[in-house]
């Protein structure tokens, strides 16, 4: 039986991720994992359109994720790659991603927020237990913020919501001081919806609550093996936003240096974890290293439903 290599790669707001696994004989064997921070949603609430320098910056992490690619024998033309709110919003994306397709081969399908949901579920549930049927999940991006409920048995995912708010974009609005009145927009808008989602245990994916995680346990590398599964208390997450909530870009990254280029965002990631998790009256956050890329190379493919119309 031939090897099953498969490579997927995450275009987010903040970062840019690529997952390289062997799926041969029913088992999943990672082989690679790596991760850029880009900021392609840097500025995007202002410009409607990708910075330049954001976008050289991806352009180079797909560049070198399918040099990776090649090393393995992986065709390019298979690379599962796919990006989320801040390429559904950008007025340049499409021109941008035709770039990518035709210079470096990896055609870039711009998901659904409804399609980020599926895939990031996917992810999370891929080798976990749960205690209960019925979890809640968040996955909070660079631009926007997740919210699922699904049944951990039959993989239905019962309610989701997609709000208009990421690490970078509480990290813009800290700076310009508009997050309090942006979030309690949101908070507004979303208030028929958001209460479906309370929960004492919140399940949680991608960059900013993995790094608030490495830094509960004070580390100045990240250590994903100690990450996943890792339980925060909602008293750890207050104290955590006790200690940095008012931190500076350059003072995380002096004291976690692990967060090298993110320490752009999380100061606007802990403010959103803090707020939604008072907001959602969790009591526990269960942390997940798995997300969209797993689930993305787990099913093979996009559907065709989960593709974004422009």
């Amino acid at each position: 039986m031939m090897n099953d290599l498969r490579a997927s790669i995450d275009i987010g707001s903040n970062s840019v991720l690529l997952l390289i696994a062997d799926l041969s004989h029913g088992k999943f064997n990672e082989i690679s994992k790596r991760s850029e921070i880009t900021s392609l949603g840097r500025d995007l609430d202002k410009t409607k359109k990708f910075h330049d320098d954001s976008m050289a910056a991806t352009y180079a992490a797909i560049k070198s994720y399918a040099e990776e690619c090649d090393q393995h024998q992986i065709s390019r033309s298979n690379i599962i790659a796919t990006a989320t709110e801040a390429s559904r919003v950008a007025q340049n994306a499409p021109e941008f991603f035709a770039r990518i397709k035709s210079e470096l081969g990896v055609d870039v399908q711009i998901i659904t927020s409804e399609g980020e949901a599926f895939y990031s579920t996917k992810g999370i549930l891929f080798n976990s237990k749960f205690s209960s049927d019925i979890i809640s999940i968040m996955d909070i991006g660079g631009a926007s913020t997740e919210l699922i409920r699904v049944n951990t048995k039959t993989f239905q995912i019962l309610d989701t919501i997609s709000m208009p708010v990421g690490a970078v974009r509480a990290s813009q609005w800290l700076e310009d001081h508009l997050f309090v009145q942006n979030l309690q927009k949101i908070f507004l808008d979303y208030r028929n919806d958001i209460d479906k989602f309370q929960t004492k245990e919140l399940f949680c994916v991608a960059g900013t609550v993995t790094s608030l995680g490495n830094m509960h346990l004070e580390r100045k590398e990240f250590v994903e093996d100690d990450v996943h599964g890792l339980v925060l208390k909602s008293e750890d997450v207050d104290s955590i936003f006790k200690k940095y909530s008012d931190s500076t870009s350059e003072q995380f990254v002096t004291l976690f240096p692990f967060l090298q280029k993110r320490s752009n965002s999380i100061r606007g990631g802990l403010h959103l974890v803090y707020h939604l998790t008072h907001r959602l009256l969790v009591k526990e956050l269960s942390i997940s290293t798995y997300g969209l890329r797993f689930g993305t190379i787990l099913e093979g493919k996009i559907k065709k439903e989960f593709l974004h119309a422009r």
